[in-house]
């Protein structure tokens, strides 16, 4: 199909009302990120109850893996440009947030937004572009328009775990091989966003009862000691600089010390580090430079781990997906492209690592991320979803 005829479909079976039902319903699901990360079993429910339940009622047939990340499989005319819409079910705790889960509409005026809002959380991040990806999908099924090439909708358990594992399983089994992909993200086409490792430093010591300190080593005094050594690398550990990311960054994001126990002398301390990455970064220099930064430190014992990692991503605007999305965007939304970057990691790097062309598009708004205010426009996720639908059905 041509474009203004792919327009008129989109424009005809797209519907802002059926669009807003499913933002209020995703946001009234509670789907917290806890200890339990992609295994919290309202995270599952999400996907197991709502999702796959709205997708089989337009006449398609979802799957979810044996870690519950839902996969469905759309054929198209060819492989040539195989697409991966990639959403996320799990969003931030409510913390302070007042009505977290009550889906409320409220007047996005105060906030500066267009019309009527949602209110809870996850609606100005996961939700929203969960929406509006479902809402898309659900076209497709309803309609049974002839796609150009397939189409993978996933729904990843991840969202809030800083970490590639969810997206990693899930191209792991094989089924899902994508030519592009577009991961949740903000109006405007993402080109590129900071990678992350995190490092944890390990400061050992020697317990004592609190009563007769001279007979142990306080492994807080050596903490104390790391975050002085350490302090020259923060916030900046070094000059390199993106014209668009800026520079990388360091910073003590948790502090913790054992045994649990009252009048104690430590014996450990552990303190993770936020270290951002550019594209280029190699994450084990990150972690030598630290290493060497703190140095000897006797009477402690001081180990510098690895944990969770994230690739940073660039993707130039010259780019077949890229150019793709910005003519969906032209032609559904009839507005001037906008391009960002984020400082913030994703899986759009790992899927630029595996050769996946990958950016990010949606309805997220960084301003109300975490926030006791978290909403989204029910107008900004319809017009994800007409994009989504486009580009869906024209690439």
């Amino acid at each position: 199909m041509d474009a203004q005829t792919v327009k008129k479909l989109v424009e005809k079976n797209l519907h802002y009302d059926e669009v807003k039902r499913l933002l209020v319903k995703l946001v009234q699901t509670p789907s917290p990120q806890t200890e339990l990360l992609e295994s919290e079993p309202q995270v599952l429910a999400l996907i197991r109850e709502v999702v796959k339940p709205e997708l089989e009622r337009s006449g398609l047939r979802p799957e979810i893996d044996e870690k519950g990340n839902l996969v469905a499989s759309l054929k198209g005319r060819s492989e040539g440009n195989r697409l991966a819409l990639v959403a996320y079910a799990m969003n931030a705790a409510p913390s302070t947030m007042p009505d977290p889960y009550s889906g409320a509409l409220v007047d996005g005026t105060p906030y500066r937004l267009r019309g009527e809002c949602v209110w809870g959380r996850g609606a100005c991040e996961q939700k929203g572009s969960l929406a509006a990806m479902t809402a898309a999908v659900k076209l497709l099924g309803e309609c049974k328009a002839e796609l150009p090439a397939d189409l993978f909708f996933v729904v990843s358990t991840a969202g809030e775990t800083g970490r590639h594992d969810s997206i990693a399983y899930v191209l792991g089994r094989g089924n899902v091989k994508p030519k592009w992909a577009i991961v949740d993200g903000p109006p405007e086409i993402q080109l590129g966003n900071k990678g992350r490792v995190d490092i944890q430093v390990v400061v050992r010591g020697k317990q004592a009862h609190s009563s007769r300190p001279w007979d142990g080593v306080n492994a807080i005094d050596g903490a104390m000691k790391v975050l002085e050594r350490l302090k020259p690398l923060m916030p900046y550990p070094s000059d390199r600089t993106h014209p668009d990311l800026g520079r990388v960054s360091l910073t003590p994001t948790s502090i913790e010390s054992f045994p649990k126990a009252t009048h104690t002398i430590q014996s450990e301390c552990r303190i993770v580090f936020d270290r951002r990455l550019l594209p280029g970064d190699d994450p084990d220099k990150a972690i030598r430079q630290i290493e060497a930064a703190i140095g000897t430190l006797d009477p402690f014992a001081v180990a510098v781990e690895r944990k969770d990692f994230m690739y940073p991503s660039e993707v130039a605007k010259e780019a077949e997906s890229v150019l793709a999305l910005a003519q969906a965007i032209q032609v559904m939304l009839n507005r001037e492209v906008k391009y960002s970057y984020s400082t913030a990691a994703n899986d759009t790097g790992f899927l630029n690592a595996k050769g996946i062309q990958a950016i990010n598009y949606g309805s997220r708004d960084i301003r109300f991320q975490h926030t006791d205010h978290d909403l989204v426009a029910v107008q900004s996720v319809f017009e994800a979803a007409k994009v989504f639908a486009f580009i869906a059905l024209h690439r």
